[in-house]
């Protein structure tokens, strides 16, 4: 086998409906090897729908495929907008023997990251065609090719509008400046400085939305920022002024460098980031705004040298709005009060983050804690009489747009295997727990595993030793413990029964 040309195949199962549909994803594959990195290159998933709620995955690296990895029937469970495929299959690569493979699958409209591990040849393959959709555009301010000078994306008073705006150009900058945060990899940051109006301090602001110079005095609300999908106003690179947000952010991170022209302790940069329905907002605010949907907590900055900055969203207090989160409105001032300052503060900028939780810090079932629970450790054994119950599996879970999904299957031996997932809402964070469950030890004769041990047995045990069609509990069956299943294990359930075992 080529190391450097390896390209995986998930084949759709033959058994799949003819009404059944097929939907590709093209992006980013990457494959480590036997211990060996090997490059991303873009490459290819198709996701074959079956109408009884199992499909087919199919992975392709290269332009020809040289092996195939196939899963069929691999349970499709959808929670939020979010549909997650977890499976752990013996699978057949190439004239290989069969070797263990582990998919965790997840999507979400046309976008999908997933990964397929094989642990016992050291193979892994994730693919990703997310990129920065869930980011801010240009959040490590390293893009500024608008001719007016501002950062793509971003912007200051020379692009306010409002009756003075002609004025306000000459107030607070934004500039590019070289003067990057630690370990940084890009080579700018924003600098936003204080100015003077008419002999008036006047803020340094930036924002993804757009600046209204209205007013005579700093305190006056008719300057501001403001942001509105409805509105038809574009930038310098024909963008508007709107920021669309599709999942809701746990935490927005930031690198600043606060400096102060004349040291002041009660002064204090300011940050602030909303998120709402789309609809006209501004900051400062003119009134009581009731389109929020959350607001980090924090956000006023003292002096500092460059500090990266972690600001958690708060979505509670704002419940009560019933505002949907499809908007993201980020502001930064040299002052948190209009008109305070000094003249030469600067707020510097780099690599902004929105951050998306997807964690379960508790699994239960029946309402107790399962036995060993660990976040860390994601397989769990137990064992119980019958077809378990998704139902009695509940988890807690972290993340405002988070998302827990539940599946099982039975194996051919009887056992099940119970995957429950917990997805960021970004797709990029994703763990599966697995719980495999098993029958009581003992519990010799349940053929069927439904926890008895009765007449239902023996039809089930001659059907299969007739057909070999019937599902049954291969375990349980072979009453005689001799290693296969026959005639006399039939012999030997019926003297259980007749014996009283039940």
């Amino acid at each position: 086998m080529k190391k450097t040309i390896l390209t995986f195949c998930m084949a759709v199962a033959a058994m799949f409906s003819l009404n059944a549909t097929v939907e590709s994803f093209h992006g980013t594959t990457f494959v480590s090897a036997y211990g060996n990195t090997e490059s991303s290159q873009e490459g290819g998933v198709s996701i074959t729908t079956g109408d009884n709620g199992l499909d087919g995955l199919q992975f392709i690296v290269n332009p020809f495929a040289i092996n195939n990895i196939e899963f069929d029937n691999v349970p499709r469970t959808t929670s939020g907008g979010i549909t997650v495929y977890s499976a752990e299959r013996d699978v057949k690569i190439g004239l290989q023997e069969p070797t263990r493979a582990i998919l965790l699958a997840r999507v979400a409209d046309t976008l999908m990251t997933a990964e397929v591990y094989l642990p016992e040849i050291d193979v892994y393959i994730s693919f990703n065609n997310v990129g920065n959709h869930f980011q801010l555009p240009n959040s490590d301010l390293e893009a500024w090719t608008a001719s007016n000078g501002e950062p793509d994306r971003w912007h200051g008073f020379k692009t306010a509008k409002g009756a003075l705006a002609t004025w306000a150009a000459d107030g607070g900058k934004l500039m590019s400046s070289d003067d990057v945060r630690p370990g940084s990899a890009g080579e700018h940051s924003a600098m936003i400085t204080t100015g003077r109006v008419w002999g008036v301090l006047a803020n340094g602001t930036m924002t993804n939305g757009q600046l209204n110079a209205g007013g005579f005095s700093a305190g006056d609300t008719k300057n501001h920022a403001e942001m509105d999908k409805d509105a038809s106003t574009t930038d310098a690179l024909d963008n508007k002024f709107y920021m669309p947000v599709y999942a809701k952010p746990d935490a927005f991170k930031a690198w600043i460098k606060y400096v102060q022209g004349k040291t002041n302790p009660d002064f204090k940069a300011n940050v602030s980031v909303k998120t709402f329905d789309g609809t006209y907002y501004q900051e400062p605010t003119d009134k009581e705004y009731t389109n929020l949907s959350g607001s980090i907590i924090g956000g006023q900055i003292e002096a500092c040298d460059w500090t990266e900055f972690s600001f958690p969203f708060d979505y509670d207090s704002y419940a009560a709005n019933g505002a949907a989160t499809q908007a993201i409105f980020v502001t930064f001032s040299t002052n948190a009060t209009p008109g305070e300052g000094n003249d030469n503060d600067a707020v510097y900028v780099d690599d902004m983050e929105l951050v998306y939780l997807g964690n379960m810090t508790d699994l239960r079932y029946q309402g107790q804690t399962i036995s060993g629970w660990n976040p860390a450790v994601t397989t769990y054994s137990m064992e119980m009489a019958g077809e378990p119950n998704l139902d009695d599996f509940t988890a807690t879970i972290e993340g405002a747009s988070a998302v827990l999904t539940k599946s099982m299957e039975q194996n051919a031996d009887g056992s099940y295997r119970i995957a429950i997932s917990v997805v960021a809402g970004d797709l990029q964070q994703a763990t599966c727990y697995v719980i495999n469950v098993t029958a009581p030890q003992g519990l010799k004769g349940d053929v069927n595993n439904d926890g008895h041990v009765n007449i239902s047995d023996v039809t089930a045990l001659i059907d299969y030793i007739l057909s070999s069609d019937s599902e049954i509990n291969q375990s349980n069956a072979d009453t005689n413990s001799d290693g296969s299943i026959n005639i006399s294990d039939v012999t030997d359930l019926i003297d259980m029964i007749l014996g009283g075992v039940n």
